[in-house]
């Protein structure tokens, strides 16, 4: 996702699709991320297959999540979230003008279509955070006790689409992880522990 994480808000979305050029090739999306990019494409109408379409399509479709976040549980619901947050990405990219404004009565300018576009692109990115957060883990001591624990941080895309880092937890005391910040154990608790808190802030900013 790095390409795509330095500007995407308001006029950035044509910034963006160029920036999508340095995304991998359709031969390296995974089977998944083809089908469902084959599927956006047809909900096109009568409108030619344009680079750029391709491109912002294909940066819908792929995800590039690791295989172990289909298979955790905890995923299910985020990964429905963002099923339909795609959907309704592709069917507004794809609208025709007089459905918009039928639609959108907020929309009255082209800026008004491109901004909105931005939004949907900083909003899957954000959902992708809190699906596969990208994370590090540090060791700190207590300024009172001079125990050593392990914290998890998380990054966040501001408004513009940059990538911050914005989120920290405890995971526990030092001494519960042999292997320090290297110890798979202690992935996994943090990330258990600070995806809810980053579904949090989503959900404060989607949800209303």
């Amino acid at each position: 996702m790095e390409p795509t994480s330095i500007i995407i808000a308001g006029t950035g979305i044509i910034q963006s699709l160029l920036l999508l050029l340095l995304q991998p090739t359709d031969e390296q999306m995974s089977e998944q991320a083809k089908k469902d990019y084959e599927n956006f494409m047809k909900m096109m109408e009568g409108v030619s297959r344009t680079q750029r379409t391709k491109e912002l399509i294909q940066f819908v479709a792929d995800d590039k999540f690791g295989d172990s976040v289909y298979t955790n549980s905890e995923n299910w619901s985020y990964l429905a979230e963002l099923k339909g947050v795609k959907e309704k990405f592709v069917k507004f990219y794809f609208s025709k003008i007089k459905d918009i404004e039928l639609n959108y009565k907020d929309l009255d300018i082209v800026a008004d279509i491109d901004e909105s576009l931005g939004q949907f692109a900083i909003q899957l990115m954000r959902l992708r955070l809190v699906i596969q957060p990208e994370v590090q883990i540090s060791t700190n001591v207590h300024p009172r006790t001079n125990i050593k624990y392990l914290a998890i941080k998380a990054y966040w895309c501001d408004d513009n689409g940059k990538k911050i880092r914005k989120f920290t937890k405890s995971i526990g005391r030092a001494d519960n992880y042999p292997k320090g910040i290297e110890d798979r154990k202690a992935m996994t608790d943090g990330v258990k522990l600070i995806q809810p808190v980053i579904f949090e802030t989503y959900q404060e900013i989607y949800k209303k």
